[in-house]
């Protein structure tokens, strides 16, 4: 997409989804699915179709995994996921290109992190990419009571770092993020490289829909 230098958007904070938007997870996150469901005898799926249900947090991934035929064991494979995705959850994931360049660029505006993903898992993978120090704030979906689309984490944050909701940007991949973020009264971008289907995002209707996170720095200012 192209934009006009001219009209960039005053920001004073970025606000960042983990998951397929700063990072691609999406491999590790599957191996640790089949983990558990291998060690509860379960047939294991295909990544892609692990893929399609990555974004609400690891409940909803192994709610969806288990299938509700077999939804008293989500106990157990919440254990079994835990139990390989904490020792596992670097194996492959890697920071997207150019995200690191992007962060540099816009060093002299705040930036927080807003994540479907609990916080421990959150907190470990930002200091595995090297990427920690960049954030003033860092919500897991266990540090607010509701996770995205609802906005409470994205007003946590705003109210906390003291930014006006329309001076600040929410940077996602789902129709969660352009979802919370509109709810919470912010200026929206979607990522299409993530796991969101174009369509849907379009259907969001996020303020701007991006190929590559370094053309935030076109439309940012």
């Amino acid at each position: 997409m192209t934009f006009d230098p001219g009209r960039k958007r005053p920001v004073d904070l970025l606000i960042f989804d983990l998951d397929c938007t700063l990072a691609d997870t999406k491999f590790d996150i599957a191996q640790a699915t089949n983990y558990a469901l291998r060690h509860l005898g379960l047939p294991m799926l295909p990544a892609e179709t692990i893929y399609g249900y990555i974004g609400n947090g690891v409940e909803k991934i192994i709610e969806r995994a288990l299938t509700q035929e077999h939804g008293s064991l989500r106990k157990e494979a919440l254990n079994f996921f835990g139990e390989h995705y904490d020792r596992h959850l670097l194996d492959h994931t890697r920071l997207y290109p150019r995200v690191r360049e992007t962060l540099e660029h816009f060093q002299g505006k705040k930036k927080a992190v807003a994540t479907n993903k609990t916080l421990k898992y959150t907190l470990k993978m930002l200091e595995g990419l090297k990427i920690r120090s960049y954030f003033e704030m860092v919500l897991g979906g266990d540090s607010t009571e509701h996770k995205k689309p609802n906005p409470e984490p994205l007003e946590k944050i705003i109210q906390g770092l003291q930014v006006e909701p329309n001076r600040t940007v929410m940077v996602g991949d789902s129709v969660p993020d352009v979802l919370a973020g509109k709810r919470a009264g912010l200026i929206t971008c979607a990522l299409s490289y993530g796991l969101g289907k174009q369509e849907d995002l379009l259907a969001a209707a996020p303020d701007y829909l991006l190929d590559d996170m370094w053309q935030l720095t076109e439309i940012l200012a």
